[in-house]
């Protein structure tokens, strides 16, 4: 679906903004890189619905590394509500204040996969000895850093648990995040990366070479939560549209699981 560029203004912020912005007025969401494509849909409609949209009309949205956006917050930059792929980084928020913990809420999964340029052929299951860890530490691995990019750190914690961080180490390629992971492989900058199934699905210029083990990283998930000082009004009906069937639709659409009801 083609959005149009009125309703949706995506920020791309290299940097805190100042502490004193008006908040409220901005129409503010911080979100992982990732969640992109499904998360402009979702956005797009709620601007259709006229959920607390901005005075220009529009609902801002800033996308980068959770790392990045977590850290942008704690400095004071204007958002009200923040999606991080990694739950980490909302409790590094809630230690310093900036979210509101009672407010926190689990809205998808995902699922780590190696990918590699092309097409078809059939994917194995990453293990010691399969031909997709022999090509490791022979061909570029680009992969998120792991210092700010949960998909990297997950990727990480993966290849650690499997044994072949060692071998694979000597020929990573670190991205800022891990939609740019799977550009390096399609530009041909890297032979295999490791990404989110859903980036997997969305790039037709990669196929999935690996699946790998849940049990050999820890659980993916995306939480979202209202930040401190921002607009909680709008940043609470946006979460609980998310959470609804509708919304949870898009996001189940582009491959997102979605957490086991408690």
């Amino acid at each position: 679906m083609k959005l149009a560029s009125a309703l949706i203004a995506v920020l791309l912020l290299p940097f805190a903004a100042p502490a004193q912005a008006k908040i409220g007025d901005n129409g503010v969401i911080f979100a992982a890189a990732s969640l992109k494509a499904p998360l402009d849909r979702a956005v797009e409609r709620l601007v259709t619905q006229r959920r607390c949209i901005a005075p220009d009309g529009t609902i801002r949205v800033s996308y980068a590394s959770s790392g990045i956006l977590a850290r942008q917050i704690r400095f004071g930059a204007p958002a009200d509500l923040f999606v991080s792929a990694d739950p980490r980084w909302l409790d590094y928020l809630e230690r310093n204040g900036r979210i509101d913990p009672a407010a926190r809420r689990t809205l998808f999964t995902n699922r780590l996969v190696a990918v590699a340029h092309g097409a078809g052929g059939s994917a194995e299951r990453l293990a010691p000895g399969t031909a997709t860890a022999r090509r490791l530490g022979r061909e570029r691995l680009a992969i998120g850093d792991p210092g700010h990019v949960p998909a990297g750190r997950y990727a990480k914690a993966a290849l650690q648990s499997l044994g072949l961080w060692q071998r694979a180490r000597r020929n990573i390629v670190l991205a800022a995040n891990v939609r740019v992971v799977a550009a390096y492989v399609v530009r041909r900058e890297a032979a295999l990366g490791i990404v989110y199934e859903t980036d997997a699905i969305a790039e037709p210029r990669v196929r999935i070479a690996a699946r790998i083990p849940a049990a050999a990283h820890p659980p993916i998930r995306y939480d979202a939560a209202i930040v401190e000082g921002g607009d909680s009004k709008c940043a609470r009906r946006w979460l609980e549209a998310l959470h609804s069937p509708a919304y949870r639709k898009i996001f189940a659409d582009a491959g997102y699981g979605m957490p086991k009801k408690r």
